[in-house]
């Protein structure tokens, strides 16, 4: 029987960092997965309170961050009870304008290579297709994660090392990307987890920059399951 998991994702207050990645979502991802016949309905919203950075929009128009809404629409599906394949649309709606088409996303992937516990760490692969988009993105990206997760109780572990690479445009000589996400949870009830997180952009992995050209954040998170098959995550 196919069930439907809906989930709602807020993430603010990260404007004022002074380069905030364009089409990048703060997310750990995890190894769970929707079973076979199951879909997961997430919804995503940034908000960048303050920011100094100012990018081209798709009407050419150069317009601030600051006060820039980000949504983003995700849907997967599960082939099988370990592999997924999901796809993603996101808007975006500038301050004085209205919510604008970006891109999607449609080819993404999570793959789990083996049963839960059955080593020391549960692992999934996740693969991310960048679509390119002519008015806002000129280049294809794939993006590849390992995905490592590991309880000791009452702690959950989640390492995300991410492997970005352009497939096209500027930069394509340019090596693999190096990225990180990682966070850390602890349960304050039935219903609500904290957690910690951790994100990184390193730089080229065979040639990662100075500590000065990287960038790092850490952010809190709050998960919340207020319902059977709903999450909201803050």
């Amino acid at each position: 029987m196919r069930r439907w998991i809906g989930s709602v994702v807020v993430i603010g207050a990260m404007g004022w960092m002074a380069a905030a990645a364009e089409a990048r979502d703060f997310k750990v991802y995890g190894y769970a997965t929707p079973d076979q016949g199951e879909a997961e309905v997430s919804y995503w919203l940034d908000y960048f309170i303050r920011s100094d950075q100012r990018y081209v929009f798709l009407d050419g128009q150069t317009v601030d961050k600051e006060r820039l809404f980000r949504h983003t629409f995700e849907l997967e599906y599960g082939v099988t009870d370990r592999w997924t394949i999901a796809g993603y649309l996101d808007f975006e709606d500038p301050n004085g304008k209205n919510p604008e088409y970006v891109q999607a996303r449609a080819v993404v992937s999570r793959y789990r290579l083996f049963k839960p516990k059955e080593r020391l760490f549960d692992t999934a692969l996740y693969f991310e297709y960048y679509l390119p988009y002519e008015r806002y993105r000129t280049e294809e990206h794939l993006e590849t994660r390992l995905i490592f997760e590991k309880e000791i109780q009452p702690l959950l572990i989640r390492l995300n090392p991410i492997f970005d690479k352009k497939l096209s445009g500027v930069g394509l000589v340019e090596g693999m990307e190096f990225e990180y996400a990682v966070g850390f949870y602890l349960p304050a009830s039935r219903e609500v987890r904290l957690g910690l997180e951790f994100y990184g952009e390193m730089g080229p992995l065979s040639n990662l920059n100075s500590p000065k050209d990287q960038e790092h954040f850490i952010f809190p998170t709050v998960q919340l399951t207020p319902a059977k098959g709903i999450g909201l995550e803050l």
